[in-house]
């Protein structure tokens, strides 16, 4: 662990995907990474077992907690192993590796980078429909409540300087993780910037986990992060959500 840097990868049932991806990586980016198999069952931890080493590690969670958990177990390696910034990204290549210095050379102006696959609308014509609409509404409810304009709510492509993360008490271990990042953004007055990324997704259709593959369940679950989230910042007695005079 000699540098600052720090890529972090969800893992769960992977086998598919993650010796592509772990090879596009290594193409892009030398320094440590770290894969958080949550809980798998099939022979990608096997993988994970065979390249961990020198600058590859691995936490595996027993069972599954779900993807934000693994998430948020990243970010604790990361704060005690004192690294400056991260990447988080996902295996199953819907990410492209080659961005990663990209998002790390960004941090160099801000907090927080977030990848976005609607800066650059001609890229969401594969995305499908209700995962498009849900996108757009959550988006467009921040931006009416609070202010601020966040055009990809739900990219996992992101980077952080770990000096924000020390901050956050993290409590969603689902997929509503990525709008606890949001809220917090607002609620701390981060700065964060845009990077736009690829639209990527495969005919095998993969599914949401936990049951929320259904498209109204899945907008009640994010809608109900949301509102615990304001419940807790104010249980703390903070004040959250200041509306900047622009963004």
């Amino acid at each position: 662990m000699s540098n600052n840097q720090l890529v972090i990868s969800p893992v769960y049932n992977e086998e598919k995907y993650i010796e592509e991806f772990y090879q596009l990586l290594r193409e892009s980016y030398k320094q440590d990474v770290i894969f958080i198999d949550d809980g798998s069952s099939d022979q990608s931890r096997d993988f994970l077992e065979k390249i961990n080493g020198k600058s590859t590690f691995a936490i595996r969670h027993r069972k599954r907690r779900g993807y934000g958990a693994a998430l948020i177990s990243g970010f604790e390696f990361a704060k005690d192993n004192n690294y400056e910034k991260i990447v988080t990204l996902d295996v199953d290549l819907q990410h492209r590796p080659k961005h990663i210095p990209d998002f790390f050379s960004n941090l160099d102006e801000t907090d927080v980078v977030l990848g976005s696959r609607y800066i650059k609308m001609e890229r969401c014509l594969d995305i499908p429909r209700e995962r498009f609409i849900i996108n757009r509404y959550i988006s467009k409810l921040i931006k009416l409540e609070f202010g601020w304009n966040f055009t990809d709510p739900f990219c996992g492509f992101r980077a952080y300087r770990t000096e924000f993360l020390k901050q956050i008490s993290f409590t969603d271990t689902g997929y509503g993780l990525a709008l606890e990042v949001l809220l917090e953004i607002i609620n701390k007055e981060v700065k964060f910037s845009e990077f736009s990324v690829e639209a990527i997704y495969f005919k095998d259709k993969r599914k949401f986990l936990d049951g929320l593959d259904d498209a109204r369940k899945r907008l009640t679950y994010y809608l109900s992060v949301i509102s615990e989230k304001i419940k807790e910042l104010y249980d703390k007695e903070e004040i959250p959500f200041h509306k900047p005079s622009s963004r």
